[in-house]
């Protein structure tokens, strides 16, 4: 019996689907991605690029995101996603002596940047609106969790936090 909920939700949700893409910057969305909702417009999942860095070879990931009053109105958020690449770079060792040497420091990043937040999104029409996001935001790797991740040398530290926002336009199809 179970079984036959589980199918009856899971057609019932395809037949409320829609698909939409977004263009902006945000920690939901990111710069470009491509989102399907169902269960009536509440429950949305999409894929996006993060951003565009020519040391990373890629910055994007999945979001989850739960509307409470379907595709206009508040919604709550979270999205994963993987920074990977090699940084080349140099590290100056003993700068104030006579033995002033640089060492050649490549970086392998493998970093996970998971992000919690809320938004607020408004359909001027059926098919197009735009969107607010804001967002607590914090990486895993190097086998611990950090707060802040520094994309001029690939490090991971807990000096400051950030909360990333975003802000840009949504087209549903």
């Amino acid at each position: 019996m179970k079984k036959i909920f589980l199918l009856l939700a899971i057609f019932a949700g395809f037949s409320f689907a829609e698909i939409g893409a977004s263009l902006g910057f945000g920690p939901y969305h990111g710069m470009v991605g491509v989102e399907y909702s169902i269960i009536n417009q509440h429950l949305s999942a999409n894929i996006h690029l993060s951003g565009y860095d020519s040391d990373y070879d890629f910055m994007g990931g999945i979001g989850l995101t739960y509307r409470f009053q379907g595709l206009t109105g508040p919604y709550i958020f979270h999205s994963s996603e993987w920074i990977t690449g090699e940084l080349e770079g140099f590290t100056i060792l003993n700068a104030n002596s006579d033995n002033t040497y640089l060492e050649e420091k490549n970086v392998d990043i493998n970093y996970w940047r998971l992000i919690f937040g809320c938004g607020y999104q408004h359909m001027f029409t059926k098919h197009f609106g735009a969107y607010f996001e804001l967002g607590f935001q914090f990486f895993a790797g190097n086998g611990s969790y950090y707060t802040n991740f520094d994309i001029d040398d690939g490090s991971l530290n807990r000096d400051e936090i950030i909360f990333p926002f975003g802000f840009g336009i949504v087209v549903e199809l």
